[in-house]
């Protein structure tokens, strides 16, 4: 009776010793050329209150403006207790801006988010007594 497995292999030492090469798909991603048409879409579909992806659309968005916020330990002198919440200091940050929804480099054959004409604002009718 033989032994199961590949004769060849030896026990205890790898057949890939070096490893799965990394794939660094978020690098990918980053500088595939897509990835402004993809952002115009996902940004469309959010402000289009006509589109039922407008609710995913604006979890993706939203995630990204202002993630998860991670709680903090605080030590709090509470002999002192006056009623008062201690928040953590404010840190600036430096976003990125998105370029322009009307940038000619997002050529897109999707419809622009831009009113060609300017619509008057509607008047409200006159309350009946």
């Amino acid at each position: 009776m033989s032994k199961p497995g590949n004769p060849a292999w030896t026990k205890g030492t790898s057949g890939n010793p070096k490893g799965r090469k990394p794939q660094h798909f978020g690098k990918f991603l980053r500088d595939h050329p897509s990835i402004p048409v993809v952002l115009e879409k996902i940004i469309g579909a959010a402000m289009d209150d006509d589109d039922p992806r407008q609710k995913d659309a604006w979890k993706l968005i939203a995630n990204k403006i202002a993630p998860d916020l991670k709680s903090q330990e605080i030590q709090a002198d509470v002999s002192s207790h006056i009623g008062v919440i201690a928040l953590p200091e404010k840190k600036d940050i430096d976003p990125t801006p998105l370029p322009s929804i009307n940038d000619p480099s997002l050529s897109s054959p999707q419809k622009k988010l831009v009113a060609t004409e300017k619509v008057p604002p509607e008047k409200d009718p006159p309350l009946s007594k």
